[in-house]
């Protein structure tokens, strides 16, 4: 179930941020949350920049080794949370050790 919460709490993150810059996208703090570009094949938006690029996963094995603070901080926010989301399911579902 952590999973499930940690995909839903970054798929709004991404949704809120692409609105705000496709509205707002000269504003500073917009792009600091996140800078969208828009793919010539598919019709989406990938994040290019800002905060929502670091919490997105690395393309690739290449885009993984060649930048590792993207990396780092992926990992390290995905882990994060997965603890944070099961401690929290744990205790909420009364499955702990009480």
């Amino acid at each position: 179930m952590p999973i499930i919460l940690l995909s839903a709490f970054i798929s709004n993150f991404y949704f809120i941020s692409q609105m705000l810059y496709k509205r707002f996208r000269g504003n500073f703090l917009i792009s600091f949350l996140g800078q969208w570009q828009e793919v010539s094949y598919g019709g989406q938006s990938v994040p290019v920049g800002g905060i929502v690029y670091y919490l997105s996963p690395p393309r690739d094995i290449i885009d993984f080794i060649g930048n590792p603070l993207h990396s780092l901080l992926y990992v390290s926010f995905v882990l994060g949370l997965w603890a944070l989301f099961s401690k929290t399911w744990v205790e909420v579902s009364g499955q702990n050790a009480k």
